[in-house]
């Protein structure tokens, strides 16, 4: 197939495709499908800014303990109690 006839195909298609927008356009199909799409976008945009969040703060608590066991290693504890001891769950419940 030469060169010519596959840059006439295209041309084709993207006309076709050029003209059945315009008319879905006129006839008010693609306004409902805006509108999800739009909705969609805001939802995804949540979920990231969520996800975001929660590995932001994971990260946090990461640091804070990897520097409680280099604090507690830096002043003479051995290292495996210093992270037995940052893996401990802390128990913050008053009775």
């Amino acid at each position: 197939m030469s060169n010519k006839k596959v840059i006439l195909g295209v041309a084709a298609g993207v006309a076709a495709l050029a003209v059945v927008g315009i008319i879905l356009k006129r006839k008010g199909y693609l306004d409902g499908i805006i509108e999800q799409a739009e909705g969609y976008g805001e939802e995804i945009a949540d979920k990231y800014q969520s996800a975001k969040e929660t590995a932001r703060k994971k990260f946090d608590e990461v640091v804070q303990k990897g520097t409680e066991i280099a604090d507690k290693i830096k002043s003479g504890e051995s290292p495996s109690t210093a992270i037995n001891n940052a893996a401990a769950p802390k128990n913050t419940a008053t009775v």
